[in-house]
């Protein structure tokens, strides 16, 4: 690969597009200073991005557009203010392959990769400027330039590019500088990188290494805690046990109470059923009578419908039609009534016409009397002047003869004159009209240029109101487009409330169901909801009894579900002040056969101490804590619902469970045994209020509640459907605006269109019209030099005619003549008098004619007129006719709208009594119905209470098992264990139960931990041993580099000084602690330290650590620039040896004007200063052929 064009345009000194031609070989470019030859390396700097803007002498890259200004100054060039370079490689070899520079083009339209051309542009704006670069033509970026090249060896740090101040850089920089650039040819950044990735990588395996050893601290001491509460816990579990199973001989005697109350509730079922078949059937009965009403109501209805309502609708429809009809009819003769005033209006306008016509006619006969009388007299002036003129003609014909041959010539040389007079009026006569039509043809071209003008005038104004336009249709369509966003938001916002509406009515229909069962039970069992045997007792007005459980408390309407739950069946027990009442109450059922009821007597009921609320999340506290009561009843409260604790919902129920008695808010009960009761309903069919009815009065307030939603909803719903038919009306006008001004668009569009068409038509008119005039100036011109011929002409007749008449002086001839003369003339002025009243006559004589013609066509009119009066006023009777027709058929309508509505009036009185009686059995029908409802309901009430007594059955059993009642230990002695048990268990309280689960899943988390921090230690260590790899890799990497390049540093320094010279490390141990000099020993001369030499030596010595490291990292082609300005002869020869013999392995370009270069390149460019400061090149071959001039 090597450098085959480069191409500069207004880059630097080169004000004009450069083309310079390069080969494969030796290349030197030489010149006078400051002729612009270093500026060809400057820009190879800056096409292929191997340098920074500092780099290729500029402060910023718009100094880099050629200013032919002095002094600073502006330039005067009116071009583009940008710069280009192009550099078109030789690829022929293939150092580059085409999958790679597709990938760097980003395309595969690439073309032919043989050849590969970079290009850079720096453009300049107002405000700011711009550089861009292009691979074959692609835009890319200059990383895509970068990465490209470096795949054929050509690097900023690969020193290709070496300018003068490279080589004092390398002897300027400090030993650390020097050894950074062997760090960039080795590659070790590729290490760093991997290195501080992998630092990154430990210090986060660290913290996860002390944030482990942290959390196994803390499980420990966990751990240490939860020894003791686990014991604790252990110890609390068996003495619960232990209590539990004392609980168990308790709950036997609460078994048979259950199995007794269970045969009472399924006795009362079966009544039930047997009192629902005799209600059932009676409302079948009731039911039937209803269908029988309805179905007849139905035939009368459909009566109405056909007899009354459809025949009504159709009359009426017949009669409206009928009114419009007339309606019609009368228009028309009101329209025609107008045409008869309109006819008569025209035949009397036109009876004046004639009038005026006719006087006309009879003024213009008078005018052409005149006139024929005048032209008589004319004609006989004339027949005496001819006379005269005859006498006058033959006096000269009797003249002597000796004049004859004069009289013939003067008589020809007369018609000459008049022939030649002729043919010169012709001509001005013809000249005239050209020059009225050169007149038409130029008020028609300047018509035409105005038009043409106004044409262009309007296509500015037409492009301005068609932008106009077009911006008030985008604001159209986005306004269309927000409107049309809006209805749909709204769309969606009505679909939201309506479905909210549908679920909030759903909601309000359940719980009326709901209210309309709860009001049946109540009013079936009296006045409260409880069953017969309690309600029996409250309404006993018995001494001692307090009320229902139910009646004696309150609570709060969050928390009313749940404690009614854990309460169950007990709100229904009743509380009497001691066992006496109590059993004096049972008495009074037994003798009433009215049931089973439980009775707490106060004096034997004992309050339970209740634990400490847990400290855990969703516990909300003892549902006896919620509950309010007068302080007499909290024994009572104590035993119905005891230590049952209230949670927000079953995950906490579940986390606590076995430890307590639970209910949630939403009425889910949880037993310490672990058995759960949960479902659809709430767990109570009981509720705290004093009338016994809390439930029924909660629906009700819910009932309210939802039915103040639903009114909130629906005036929402009507609030949304007034904005939304707003919104509908103003998306209808933003379409129609779109709609119209995409109208006027068009419209615009078409006339902005024909007015371009026309423009060009008018175009071509002018031109045709000019080059008419043309034509018509050039006759005019003709006819000038026409007319001029028979001035000339006629001068010559009339100066022979003068001779003639001097001969004829002395006769009598010129008198006669003179006379006749006279007398023609005479002649001729009456000719034109007859001629001026014949076309006067002709005028009148047509003006009389045209006057006559339009009296014959007011007589037209006048008979038009009257025949269309009387075809109207035949109309008119028609429609009179028609009116009183259709008057008659209407009476007979209304008449027949009159029968029907007396006939549909007795359909509907008889439709009245019939409904009525319809609502009065529906009414027995539905008071029958409501019967049956209240026993399904009491039905169902029953069959839940037996549902229930049998869960609790089977509950009790479960927890009790099989027993003998004589294997029950004594009541006291139960309750004695129980009590002494509970003592243990308060003592131990509180007790974290959890403790025994927790300290084992701690224990596995602290093993879990342990493994995972032994994981990260490893993981640890093998990152540690990765840094120490790549730092060995780092070093030997460099090392390699090094070692090879002082190789050649060497080699080359003892050809170029013949001497001997070497690099060396300043830290050979650990190179990068340190710096990189060298030592030469140029010939002849002790061994020196770089600072030491001279500025040539040291000149040397850079230009051999340049070219070692060219060895090292080879490149297809480098640039030099005057890198021999500092050295003597002697070492500028060995330079250009040297350069000259790595030309055979690369193509080099070196700017120089030392022959030791010149001689030894194949060619030179030179490069000289021309006018305006721009660069020019020239081609000099130097291997004897012929030159090759640059593309200038």
């Amino acid at each position: 690969m090597h450098i085959k064009t480069l191409v500069l345009d207004k880059f630097k000194s080169f004000g004009r597009k450069t083309e310079i031609p390069f080969y494969e070989d030796f290349t030197v470019v030489t010149g006078p200073n400051g002729s612009g030859k270093s500026n060809i390396i400057d820009s190879v700097l800056f096409a292929l991005g191997l340098a920074r803007t500092r780099g290729i002498r500029a402060e910023k890259l718009t100094d880099l557009i050629y200013n032919p200004g002095h002094d600073g100054d502006e330039g005067t060039s009116n071009g583009p203010l940008e710069a280009s370079v192009e550099v078109i490689l030789d690829n022929s070899d293939g150092t580059l392959d085409r999958a790679q520079v597709v990938n760097a083009a980003g395309t595969d339209n690439v073309g032919d990769v043989d050849e590969i051309t970079i290009k850079r542009r720096v453009k300049q704006t107002e405000d700011n400027y711009y550089s861009y670069y292009y691979l074959n033509g692609r835009s890319v970026n200059l990383s895509d330039i970068q990465d490209l090249l470096a795949q054929a060896g050509v690097t900023p740090e690969g020193y290709n590019v070496v300018m003068q101040g490279d080589v004092t850089g390398i002897i300027n920089m400090t030993p650390f500088e020097r050894r950074e650039i062997i760090d960039e040819i080795a590659g070790v950044a590729e290490f760093d990188a991997k290195r501080d990735a992998a630092l990154e990588e430990l210090e986060v395996v660290k913290d996860r290494v002390e944030e482990a050893e942290l959390r196994i601290e803390e499980k420990e001491d966990r751990l240490d805690q939860l020894r003791d509460e686990r014991e604790t816990a252990l110890e609390y579990q068996g003495l619960r046990e232990e209590k539990e199973e004392y609980e168990g001989y308790l709950k036997a005697a609460e078994l048979e109470e259950k199995r007794s109350d269970l045969d009472a509730t399924r006795a009362d079922i079966d009544s039930r059923k047997e009192e629902l078949v005799t209600l059932q059937r009676d409302l079948d009965e009731k039911q039937g009578k209803v269908v029988r009403l309805e179905d007849k109501l139905e035939e009368l209805n459909a009566e109405i419908e056909r007899k009354g309502e459809d025949e009504q609708l159709a009359i009426k429809s017949e009669i409206e039609e009928v009114k419009g009809d007339i309606s019609r009819l009368e228009d028309k003769t009101e329209t025609a009534e107008e045409k008869i005033s309109d006819a008569e209006s025209r035949r009397r306008q036109a009876f004046v016409e004639i009038d005026r016509k006719q006087e006309t006619v009879d003024e213009l006969n008078g005018d052409i009397r005149d006139i024929k009388i005048e032209k008589a007299s004319v004609k006989g002036e004339i027949g005496t002047k001819e006379s005269k003129l005859a006498e006058i003609e033959e006096e000269i014909e009797n003249v002597d003869t000796e004049y004859d041959e004069v009289k013939a010539n003067l008589a020809e040389k007369k018609d000459a004159l008049e022939a030649e007079k002729g043919e010169k009026n012709e001509r001005q006569r013809e000249k005239d009209r050209l020059l009225d039509e050169a007149r038409r043809r130029s008020d028609a071209v300047n018509e035409k240029q105005n038009e043409l003008a106004e044409a262009r005038d309007r296509i500015p104004q037409l492009e301005t109101e068609l932008g106009d336009l077009a911006d008030e249709l985008t604001k159209a369509e986005r306004n269309a487009g927000q409107i049309e966003d809006v209805v749909s938001d709204l769309k969606d916002e009505k679909s939201e409330l309506q479905s909210d509406l549908d679920s909030v009515e759903g909601k309000i229909q359940s719980k009326q169901q709901e209210y309309a069962k709860l009001d049946a039970r109540a009013n079936e069992s009296g006045d409260s909801s409880f069953g017969r045997a309690v309600s029996t007792i409250l309404n006993s007005g018995q001494d001692g009894v307090h009320g229902a459980v139910a009646q004696l408390g309150s609570v709060d309407q969050q928390y009313a579900t749940a404690c009614e739950t854990a309460a169950g069946g007990r709100l229904a027990q009743v509380v009497v002040d001691d066992d006496s009442v109590g059993q004096r109450c049972i008495e009074y059922l037994k003798q009433r056969n009215a049931g089973r009821a439980t009775f707490l007597p106060i004096s034997k009921m004992n309050k339970r101490r209740l634990p400490s609320v847990p400290n855990t999340p969703g516990v909300v506290d003892f549902a006896y804590n919620l509950i309010d009561f007068d302080s007499q009843y909290a024994s009572v409260f104590s035993y119905v619902v005891g230590d049952t604790l209230v949670v927000e919902d079953m995950e906490t129920a579940r986390d606590l469970m076995g430890d307590f008695r639970l209910v949630t808010l939403s009425g889910e009960l949880v037993e310490k045994s672990g058995a759960m009761t949960g479902g659809s309903t709430s767990g109570s069919r009981y509720s705290f209020s004093a009338s016994g009815k809390g439930k029924i009065e909660r629906v009700a307030r819910k009932i309210n509640e939802l039915e103040d939603e639903r009114q909130s909803i629906r005036s929402s719903i009507n609030d949304v459907e007034e904005r939304l038919d707003d919104a509908r009306d103003r998306q209808t006008d933003a379409t129609d605006q779109v709609r119209t001004i995409e109208n006027d668009i068009e419209q615009k569009e078409s006339e902005l269109e024909s007015i371009e068409e026309r423009i060009g038509s008018l175009q071509s008119e002018i031109d045709e019209l000019q080059e008419e005039r043309e034509d018509v100036t050039e006759r005019m011109e003709e006819l000038d030099a026409e007319v001029s011929d028979h001035d000339e002409t006629i001068a010559d007749i009339e100066d022979d005619i003068s001779e003639l008449e001097s001969e004829l002086a002395d006769s009598q001839i010129p008198e006669l003549t003179s006379r006749a003369d006279e007398v023609q003339a005479e002649i001729d002025s009456l000719s034109d008098r007859m001629d001026e009243l014949d076309g006067k006559l002709n005028e009148l004589q047509l003006e009389k004619q045209y006057a006559e013609d339009a009296i014959d066509d007011l007589h037209d009119d006048v008979e038009s007129a009257q025949n269309r009066k009387a075809e109207q006023e035949e109309r008119i009777a028609e429609f009179e006719a028609d009116i009183e027709e259709k008057e008659g058929t209407l009476e007979a309508k209304r008449e027949a709208v009159s029968e029907l509505e007396e006939e549909l009036s007795e359909l509907k009185e008889e439709r009245a009594e019939q409904k009525e009686e319809l609502q009065e059995a529906k009414s027995e029908r539905d008071s029958q119905q409501s019967k049956v409802e209240a026993v399904e309901n009491r039905l169902e009430s029953l069959q839940r209470s037996a549902n229930r007594l049998e869960e609790e059955v089977a509950e009790l059993r479960e927890e009790v098992g099989e027993y003998d009642p004589e294997d029950v230990p004594n009541h006291d002695e139960v309750q004695e264990n129980i009590d002494r048990l509970t003592r243990s268990m308060e003592a131990l309280e509180p007790v974290n139960m959890l403790a025994i689960d927790e300290y084992d899943e701690v224990d596995d988390e602290l093993d879990d931990l342990k493994e995972r921090k032994a994981t990260l230690v490893e993981e640890r260590d093998g990152i540690r041993e990765r840094i120490d790899s790549y730092e060995a890799q780092k070093k030997e990497t460099f090392m390699e580099a090094f070692d090879a390049i002082d190789d050649h540093f060497q080699d080359i320094f003892t050809r170029l000084s013949a001497g001997s010279g070497e690099l060396f490390l300043e830290d050979e141990d650990d190179p990068f602690d340190g710096g990189l000099t060298m030592k030469a020993q140029p010939a002849d001369k002790p061994v020196q330290r770089l600072d030491a030499m001279s500025g040539g030596e040291k000149s040397l010595t850079a230009l051999a650590f340049i070219f070692a490291i060219q060895r090292y990292n080879p490149a297809p082609f480098y640039a030099l620039d005057e890198v021999d300005a500092f050295l003597d002869a002697v070492n500028a020869e060995r330079v250009g040896e040297m350069v000259d013999e790595l030309a055979g392995d690369a193509q080099f370009v070196v700017v120089s004007h030392r022959s030791a270069m010149l001689d030894r390149s194949e060619r030179a460019i030179g490069v000289t200063m021309q006018g305006d400061n721009v660069s020019s090149v020239t081609g000099i071959r130097l291997d004897g052929e012929q030159e090759v001039p640059a593309d200038d």
